[in-house]
């Protein structure tokens, strides 16, 4: 079994994000989001749907949590130390980081189309 509460709790910080306001962006219920960051629940017993909410709130992707290839390769650890970040700028890091994942995802779809 893995568990992923300290790799949520690092995204969570990076974004400044507390469990209060994750529950409040995911509609998921803190207790929830508490046994998965105090490692209760394993990532494999996470409900597949709540997974993909977390995600969208934190901007990254399911395979995040458990690949340090992953974390390695996302734009706003890739970025770290290079110059002062606020919460601000990181936020629109992970934005730009959402928009080339939907314009990789529609590119993918227009090749298949040709």
């Amino acid at each position: 079994m893995q568990y992923i509460g300290s790799e949520l709790q690092d995204r969570m910080n990076l974004l400044g994000i507390d469990v209060s306001t994750l529950s409040e962006m995911t509609f998921m219920d803190e207790d929830v989001l508490k046994d998965i960051l105090n490692n209760k629940q394993a990532y494999e017993d996470i409900d597949e749907f709540d997974l993909s909410l977390i995600c969208s709130a934190l901007h990254c992707d399911a395979l995040y949590f458990i690949d340090g290839e992953v974390r390695n390769k996302d734009l706003l650890v890739s970025t770290m130390n290079r110059g002062k970040d606020s919460v601000k700028s990181k936020n629109v890091k992970a934005k730009i980081q959402d928009f080339m994942n939907d314009y990789a995802f529609v590119n993918e779809i227009l090749l298949e189309e040709a």
